[in-house]
């Protein structure tokens, strides 16, 4: 025991007497930081640095970053390689990020139909007789969740010190508009609040404070890299430099100087703060804007040029490769122990509900179960489900290890500037001779109205056509796939009869003026699926011009079961998916007028049909058009009138031109995308295309026949933009019929 415990002793004192030769081996180098400023899209220089630095094995052991400065930083931080920081970041679709909605093919179908009806998307809060807007253009919805993907949900940390490379993120506390150093937590949160430029951008809540873009008060953190211990310090300004005068010609430039001049003051300070030995590097990237993520790659070569002028400089900093080897080694090694990972098994769920809807339909929507593998993919799935509700500003997620488990925390926050949204419509259309039509419409949604997502939505609409209606829809639990719903409404529509056994020379011109009720209970099978039944009715007039100004008063009531399926894409210009809309009713028909009150009383089925497949290649997609509808009810003057007419539906004919008691249309339309015009927070692509239609519509069921059919087609060119579809193009159809056409948004016409 004497041996072995003096063979112990003398080997304690051999490594203690070595201990200061071996500190001085892991010390004799200097400890790198490296310092990243904020620019947007000019960010993308960063990356290009960053593979010079790994190319002449300059190690980085503190990493500092602002704004597109914190994004690089970080991943950089978890350990990647500049190669695969390029790769992940190229393969983003940043401009993305500036776009809040769901597609169109996430949201239900009554949230589809509310926004093609209003296409005037303005969010804006009407509450207790005032009006509120949103604390942010963007509420940072995707920006997170693109965020998430880039870092794979890498858990919160205690400290950001325990990334492979130490990280600090640069922000602004919009309270005091002071800085603020984000040093643990979610990594994707820290850049995203380093990240959101105020006005633009909603800021980050982050433990009590508000968190904005860190460019305003520090776009390159020097002096945080010298307070985490730098002994050398490679500071990268990519930030915007001050206009000339020739080019301050506006009142933007103005305002965009001033900001440019807050920004140079917080980088002159920091570059004031580099010593002898610092190394700053200025990339030529003033031709690359902020919102250019087009020329992100450009960027890179940019960057990849500055490095390489400061190669001198550099150079003395350059590791031997056994020791460069060594540092990588352990970075890895680190990044073994501490990453993101594509799917985790997720312990427990935690809802931070802050909103009106009960937790239970919270987790409905979310549909993550707790003891069970969720793919990154699928976490994201649960979030856009929820926030498709239209009821939350902004949804969060992180991944939590408390004692071994996995915890997900979701942070759930309403509008706060709800429950009641106002919208808006614009429409117009005209045929270049003698038929013009427009709507102006407003709509007001109050949100939430109880715990299970309840709404009450009223719309109106003046113009050519006459609009109001109330509805009130309450899901009846909390998954909310069963629901019930109540309206009431007024319409008033002109129209133009053919073969109605009055004067069919003539073509009389009808107004059809209706109160409509309906109140029903329904099935969301899916979110873009549902079937309902219930009881409609209908009271009101019809007023026929061309005979003697007659006035027929109608009701009608019954029953009805109603199918809709859409997955569409896009309503105007689809390239995916399908739709179907198919209703049955049975009706009881009262027309009484004074000396027409002959004109009958009867009962009977009424139906409508449509429908709409896309097929597409590249930029060119093919759609398949079918509908139809009738009633066999044997009044003179049809209640349940069919109609064609307008664009792709026999399109040398005016809208509501053809009316009837029944309708068939087939046709195929051609759409090319000619551009995509993505502008980041908003698309307006461009198309080119035609149209083939063969349909009619007849007094008779029996009549109906491909001879007494017409043929139609059209060319024309469109864009779906934030006020609606815009067209304009030429239809002919048989009979020598044929028109111009200009649509601008959505009517109730």
């Amino acid at each position: 025991m004497r041996i072995f415990h003096r063979g112990w002793t003398h080997l304690f004192l051999v490594l203690l007497a070595c201990l200061p030769f071996m500190v001085a081996a892991q010390s004799d180098r200097p400890k790198i930081a490296l310092v990243l400023s904020g620019g947007g899209a000019k960010g993308a220089a960063h990356i290009g640095i960053l593979k010079v630095l790994e190319e002449k094995r300059i190690p980085v052991d503190i990493i500092v970053g602002t704004s597109m400065g914190a994004y690089v930083a970080g991943m950089s931080a978890m350990g990647l390689s500049a190669e695969e920081v390029e790769r992940t970041t190229l393969a983003i679709d940043w401009s993305k990020g500036y776009q809040d909605r769901v597609g169109r093919e996430e949201l239900s179908l009554r949230k589809k139909q509310q926004i093609e009806r209003f296409q005037l998307r303005t969010d804006i809060g009407f509450n207790d007789g005032a009006f509120q807007l949103p604390n942010g253009f963007i509420q940072g919805q995707t920006m997170a969740s693109l965020l998430r993907l880039a870092t794979f949900n890498l858990p919160s940390l205690q400290s950001f010190d325990d990334l492979p490379i130490p990280y600090r993120a640069m922000a602004t506390d919009m309270e005091t508009v002071t800085p603020f150093v984000l040093d643990h937590g979610s990594l994707a949160k820290a850049m995203q609040a380093s990240m959101s430029i105020p006005g633009a951008l909603k800021p980050v809540r982050w433990e009590g404070r508000i968190l904005a873009d860190g460019g305003i008060v520090n776009n390159m953190p020097v002096d945080v890299a010298k307070a985490m211990g730098a002994d050398v310090v490679i500071a990268v300004d990519i930030g915007a430099r001050l206009r000339t005068q020739e080019s301050l010609n506006s009142g933007l430039a103005m305002i965009g100087q001033l900001t440019t001049f807050m920004t140079r003051v917080g980088t002159d300070r920091q570059k004031a703060l580099l010593e002898d030995g610092d190394i700053l590097l200025t990339p030529d990237i003033d031709d690359i804007g902020i919102a250019d993520f087009a020329r992100m790659p450009d960027g890179i070569k940019r960057g990849e040029m500055a490095a390489m002028k400061a190669a001198p400089e550099l150079d003395r900093l350059a590791l031997s490769k056994e020791r460069y080897k060594e540092y990588r080694d352990h970075k890895l090694s680190r990044r073994a122990e501490r990453s993101g990972q594509p799917a985790y098994f997720i312990d427990k769920v935690e809802i931070i509900n802050n909103s009106r809807l009960s937790d239970e339909t919270v987790r409905a929507m979310l549909n993550v179960r707790p003891d069970q593998i969720q793919t990154n993919e699928s976490l994201e799935a649960g979030i856009r489900r929820l926030y498709a509700l239209e009821s939350f500003d902004r949804i969060t997620y992180k991944i939590e290890e408390r004692d071994g488990e996995n915890v997900l925390v979701v942070d759930a926050n309403e509008k706060s500037w709800g429950p009641g949204f106002l919208n808006f419509q614009f429409g117009f259309s005209d045929d270049f001779e003698s038929n013009s039509n427009y709507n102006v419409g407003m709509s007001y949604t109050l949100t939430n109205v109880n715990k299970w997502g309840a709404e009450w939505l009223t719309e109106a609409a003046l113009g050519t056509s006459k609009h109001v209606k109330t509805v009130f829809y309450t899901p009846l639990e909390p998954s909310q796939t069963f629901y019930g719903e109540a309206s009431l409404a007024y319409n008033k529509t002109p129209r133009r009869i053919f073969n109605i056994g009055l004067d069919a020379s003539t073509n009389p011109d009808i107004s059809y003026s209706f109160f409509s009720s309906e109140l029903a209970v329904g099935w969301n099978s899916q979110p873009w699926s549902r079937i309902y039944t219930g009881l409609e009715g209908q009271i009101g007039s019809i007023e026929i011009k061309q005979a003697g100004n007659a006035n027929v008063d109608a009701t009608t009531w019954g029953p009805f079961i109603h199918f809709e399926y859409d997955t569409l894409d896009s309503l105007y210009f689809p390239y995916s998916g399908n739709k179907w809309d198919m209703k049955l009713g049975y009706s009881r028909v009262n027309l009484t007028g004074g000396e027409l009150d002959q004109m009958g009383r009867d009962r009977g089925l009424n139906y409508n049909f449509a429908m709409v497949k896309p097929w597409s290649w590249d930029r060119h997609s093919l759609n398949l058009i079918l509908e139809g509808g009738g009633s066999n009810s044997d009044e003179i003057v049809p209640l349940y009138v069919q109609d064609l007419g307008g664009p792709f539906r026999l399109s040398g004919f005016q809208r509501y031109q053809l009316s009837g008691r029944y309708s068939l249309l087939g046709g195929l339309r051609y759409i090319y995308r000619v551009a995509d015009n993505d502008f980041g927070a908003f698309r307006m692509p461009l198309y080119l295309g035609s149209s083939l239609e063969q349909g009619g519509v007849w007094n008779k069921g029996a009549e109906i026949d491909f001879d007494s059919s017409i043929t139609a087609g059209s060319v024309y060119v469109g864009v779906e933009s934030f006020l609606g579809p815009i067209f304009l193009g030429y239809g002919v159809a048989e009979g020598g019929n044929n028109m111009f056409y200009l649509q601008l948004g959505t009517t109730f016409e």
